[in-house]
C-alpha cells in the first residue's frame, strides 16, 4: 500500500472512531435518569466535538505534514455525517439538530486546530498521548459536579396596530380557525417546522379562566389567567398537562422539563398619541442548563419567532376588523 493509500486508510479509520465514540456518548446519555439536561452540558456541546475532531487529526495526520485544508475539511465532514446519522438513523428532530450543529462545528475547529498548534510545539508525546485519551473524560466528571444555574429569561416582541386597545381586547382574548398563511414568514415555523397556530379558545372569563392553544393537528396546552385588565394587560402561567409540544417539536426539549421551563406570559396595550396601539407581548422562561447563554440565543430566535407570528396575527385580524387593514 502507498503512503497516500495509507493516509486515506488512516483518515477513514479515525472518522470511524470518532463516529463510534458519539454514538456510544449518545446511548450513554440517552440512558441516563437525566439524560436529557446532559444533551445540554457543555461537555457534550463544546468539549466532545472538540475532542473527536482533534482525534481524527492526529489519527489522520500522523506526521503532522498534512496541510491547513485537512484541519478545515475535517469538522466539516464529522458534523455533516453527524447530521446525516442523527436525522436519519435516531430520528433526532430539527430543533436539536440546528442547535446542536453550529456549537459542535466551531468546537470541531477549535480541537482540530489545537491539536495542529500543540504537535507544532513538540510537545512530549507522552504527556500529549495521555491528555488526549483522559481530558475529556476528567473534564466530563468535573462538570458533573458543578451545580447548574436557573436563568429566568424575559423574551418581549411588540407591534403597532392601527386600533384602539378596546378595538385589539378580544383578539389577545381567543383566535379561532386561523389560517395556515396568517401571520408573517419566520426562520422557526417556515424552516426548522414548528406547527403554526392553529386557534386559541377561552373557557371562563376573568381571572381564573383558562385559554387553550392549538399547533397544527396535534400540539395543545393550557394558558391559565392570571390578571385580566380589559384594553390594558392580560396575563396568565403556562401548563403543559400532555407531551403534544414535546413530541411534535424534538423530545429532549420538553417546555417544563429538566433545563426548561417556560413559565408564563402576558400582553400589555399601550394606546399611543397618533391613535394606535402598542401590543406587547412578554414569555418568562428559566433555562437550567450549564450553558444558558447559548440556549438564551437559541430562545431569541426561536421563541421570538413565534412571539412576532402571534403578534403579526392579532394586528391583520384587528386592523381588518377595524377597516384599516
Amino acid at each position: 500500500m502507498n503512503r497516500p493509500d495509507l493516509l486515506r486508510g488512516r483518515v477513514i479509520a479515525g472518522m470511524t472512531v470518532a463516529l463510534f465514540i458519539a454514538l456510544s456518548a449518545y446511548v450513554l446519555i440517552t440512558d441516563l435518569k437525566d439524560g436529557t439536561a446532559a444533551f445540554a452540558s457543555f461537555w457534550f456541546l463544546a468539549v466532545l466535538p472538540a475532542y473527536l475532531c482533534a482525534l481524527i487529526c492526529y489519527v489522520g495526520d500522523p506526521l503532522g505534514d498534512k496541510p491547513l485544508s485537512f484541519y478545515w475539511s475535517v469538522p466539516l465532514i464529522l458534523v455533516a455525517l453527524v447530521i446525516a446519522g442523527s436525522v436519519v438513523f435516531l430520528r433526532e428532530g430539527v430543533i436539536c439538530v440546528i442547535m446542536v450543529a453550529p456549537i459542535w462545528l466551531c468546537a470541531g475547529y477549535a480541537g482540530a486546530f489545537i491539536l495542529r498548534r500543540v504537535r507544532n510545539g513538540r510537545t512530549d508525546p507522552a504527556r500529549f498521548h495521555a491528555s488526549l485519551l483522559f481530558l475529556p473524560l476528567m473534564f466530563g466528571s468535573l462538570e458533573s459536579q458543578i451545580p447548574i444555574t436557573e436563568k429566568q429569561v424575559t423574551l418581549t416582541r411588540s407591534i403597532v396596530i392601527n386600533a384602539s386597545p378596546a378595538q385589539i381586547w378580544p383578539y389577545t382574548l381567543a383566535n379561532t380557525h386561523i389560517r395556515p398563511d396568517e401571520g408573517q414568514w419566520n426562520f422557526t415555523q417556515n424552516i426548522v417546522g414548528i406547527p403554526r397556530p392553529r386557534a386559541t379558545m377561552m373557557r371562563g372569563h376573568g381571572v381564573g379562566a383558562v385559554r387553550t392553544a392549538f399547533w397544527g393537528d396535534h400540539i395543545n396546552f393550557e394558558e391559565r389567567i392570571t390578571d385580566w385588565q380589559p384594553g390594558r394587560r392580560l396575563g396568565w402561567s403556562f401548563a403543559f398537562r400532555n407531551n403534544s409540544l414535546q413530541n411534535y417539536t424534538d423530545r429532549h426539549i420538553s417546555p417544563d422539563g429538566q433545563f426548561l421551563k417556560i413559565d408564563r406570559g402576558d400582553y400589555t396595550l399601550t394606546p399611543l398619541h397618533d391613535g394606535t396601539t402598542r401590543l406587547t407581548l412578554r414569555t418568562v422562561y428559566i433555562a437550567k442548563t450549564h450553558v444558558n447563554l447559548y440556549a438564551q440565543l437559541w430562545g431569541e430566535i426561536l421563541l421570538g419567532d413565534i412571539e412576532s407570528n402571534v403578534l403579526a396575527i392579532i394586528k391583520d385580524r384587528a386592523e381588518s376588523a377595524n377597516g384599516s387593514g
